[in-house]
């Protein structure tokens, strides 16, 4: 027997963690699907309750007070000391309904946003929905608290917009960029983990260095990566493809002043895609106000081009973005793209940081 195992016989284990196939198939990544080891884990500490053959609830008290976050540093309330969480809930809703309406104390309950039958088991049971924790993986959790008053943080209005169409553009503009498209240089293939068919491209018109094909900002990056590169400047400039492209320093002024960069990104035809995904490693994005925005101009696009967005409520939306358009996008949250007609997609991709005109248009 393993150490892992604390003591519990490996069939017995494996058992319990097959009947998690449900709860598991919310998940994205390894580290928030139940497995044999975490089971192992629940039952030694006593936090994993075992009602019946297929019902089971993790119940766990909060040894210290944390923050809970939506991402990075976007908190949206507090947990204390003491307070009850409970997790990791699978089989017969009305058998787990007795367990949780056993406790009075501040409780907090965590389930996957696109559970409809766990959320409903929260509303049964009084609780109140705070909102999402959404994992790097693009996964999301729904918030619920029951218990005595207690405040919860204020948090800009922004931060629940996911995509929105933001405005009309000049179409002279799009199409003056349109008819130069042919002098591009070849895309480059973008690092994101999520771009496992290599069809997702990209190349900057403002970026961290003079060479379009540099697209990387440096600040998401690794430890690795920036040791390798530790000795190489990186300065936000304009790259030398952006004087090519003049009308869209005049169609980014409409929408703020401190751009920082500014990228075309090409999604091949044929079903390119960009797996579902979420962007949580650049601590400057946001729509709020100070943050840095992202904000998408198709310039080539077809009808079979969707994105697919996923919103504070667990709610997916599907989104074709038009020529002449302007959206907002907080790759904060869970989206992917598909490119599903016959010709390439080109978007010109801006970050401009949030000031007031452009917070208005978000929120």
């Amino acid at each position: 027997m393993k150490e892992w195992q604390k003591g519990f016989d490996l069939d017995y284990l494996k058992g319990l963690a097959s009947k998690f196939e449900k709860y598991n198939s919310f998940t994205l990544g390894p580290f928030t699907q139940v497995k044999k080891n975490n089971i192992a884990s629940m039952l030694d500490d006593g936090s994993l309750h075992i009602l019946s053959e297929d019902t089971m609830i993790e119940i766990s008290i909060s040894k210290t007070s944390s923050p809970i976050t939506m991402h990075g540093k976007t908190v949206i309330a507090n947990k204390k000391k003491g307070d009850v969480t409970f997790g990791s809930m699978i089989g017969d809703v009305a058998e787990l309904e007795k367990v949780v309406n056993k406790y009075s104390d501040d409780c907090w309950m965590y389930v996957w946003a696109e559970d409809v039958e766990m959320n409903t088991l929260a509303h049964t049971c009084n609780f109140c929905q705070v909102g999402p924790k959404i994992t790097t993986f693009g996964e999301m959790y729904m918030i619920y608290y029951r218990g005595m008053a207690r405040p919860f943080p204020t948090i800009d209005k922004a931060e629940y917009a996911s995509i929105k169409k933001i405005g009309d553009v000049n179409p002279e503009l799009i199409q003056g960029i349109y008819e130069k498209l042919q002098k591009l240089p070849e895309f480059t293939n973008h690092y994101s983990n999520y771009n496992k068919g290599k069809s997702w491209g990209a190349l900057s018109l403002r970026g961290y260095r003079p060479e379009p094909e540099f697209i990387t900002k440096p600040i998401e990056m690794n430890d690795k990566w920036k040791e390798e590169n530790k000795d190489v400047n990186f300065e936000l400039q304009d790259t030398l493809l952006y004087d090519v492209f003049p009308e869209v320093r005049e169609l980014v002024k409409q929408f703020g002043e401190k751009v920082h960069r500014v990228r075309f990104m090409r999604l091949k035809p044929g079903g390119g895609e960009l797996e579902r995904h979420t962007d949580q490693v650049d601590p400057d994005s946001g729509g709020s106000l100070g943050k840095v925005a992202r904000l998408h101009f198709p310039i080539k696009t077809n009808d079979d081009v969707i994105f697919t967005v996923w919103g504070t409520k667990g709610n997916e939306q599907k989104i074709h973005m038009s020529k002449n358009e302007c959206w907002f996008l907080d790759t904060r949250k869970p989206h992917m793209a598909v490119n599903g007609g016959d010709e390439e997609r080109i978007h010109l991709v801006v970050d401009i940081e949030t000031e007031k005109k452009l917070h208005e248009r978000i929120i």
